[in-house]
């Protein structure tokens, strides 16, 4: 079964709660409302994001030095700083090619954006990257419970379609946020599947349709693309 609809107009709707079924709150996803972060911070993540997704190249520390003018050394404090967490991505060169969602290695979420083909590390950072660049194309992906192909399409940033997201909870918890939290961040062709799954593998958070979570998971990602808005990590 394929989940294929096309996009139309999108509402802003207040998200469901968790797994457990209810729809007043969203414990998951307001953990991953971030502070504000220093201006050399945000160039470097902004710049970064920019060239993995208009080039498809890995990028080099020199890359981000040259197209940002911060120092060597402060680009190198700062990927240090979250390398730990896994919220930056490097090849076998040591060259950036994952950063704020995006990622040049293949993921079970690909993204076609105005024709280029990139990643992304999770169910979410798809939604919130396509709706914030307000971009035309699609997202391939599959149910990990049902193994169903899943294809939504996006016009300007703006996608509707029958499918569910699970965002797990404990964002803010230590560990490598690639390996431990986005490799369970998954898109469902149904809210049921999407329970089974859940329940199944012992976890919690929010369940949530696409269509419901898109505005926000744009206006999340709005800082990375566009250096004008509140810069928050």
């Amino acid at each position: 079964m394929t989940t294929n609809t096309e996009p139309q107009s999108q509402n802003c709707c207040s998200v469901p709660d968790s797994a457990a079924a209810a729809d007043d709150g969203t414990v998951a996803f307001e953990e991953l409302r971030g502070e504000e972060i220093p201006a050399d911070v945000a160039a470097i993540r902004s710049t970064g994001f920019k060239l993995l997704l208009d080039t498809g190249n890995p990028v080099t520390v020199e890359d981000l030095i040259d197209a940002t003018g911060i120092p060597a050394a402060r680009v190198a404090e700062i990927f240090d700083a979250v390398r730990v967490r896994g919220r930056v991505e490097f090849d076998d060169q040591d060259r950036l090619i994952g950063l704020a969602g995006l990622t040049l290695a293949p993921t079970r979420h690909q993204l076609t954006i105005d024709g280029s083909i990139r990643w992304s590390w999770c169910a979410l950072d798809a939604v919130g990257i396509l709706g914030a660049l307000r971009a035309t194309g699609t997202v391939k992906s599959s149910d990990p419970h049902t193994g169903d192909e899943i294809e939504i399409g996006f016009v300007e940033g703006k996608a509707e379609t029958e499918a569910h997201l699970f965002i797990l909870g404990g964002y803010t918890e230590e560990g490598n946020v690639r390996q431990n939290w986005c490799s369970r961040v998954n898109f469902f062709i149904s809210r049921r599947a999407a329970e089974e799954w859940v329940a199944d593998n012992g976890l919690e958070g929010d369940i949530v349709a696409v269509s419901d979570i898109s505005d926000d998971a744009a206006a999340m990602w709005q800082p990375v693309v566009d250096l004008a808005a509140p810069q928050v990590c």
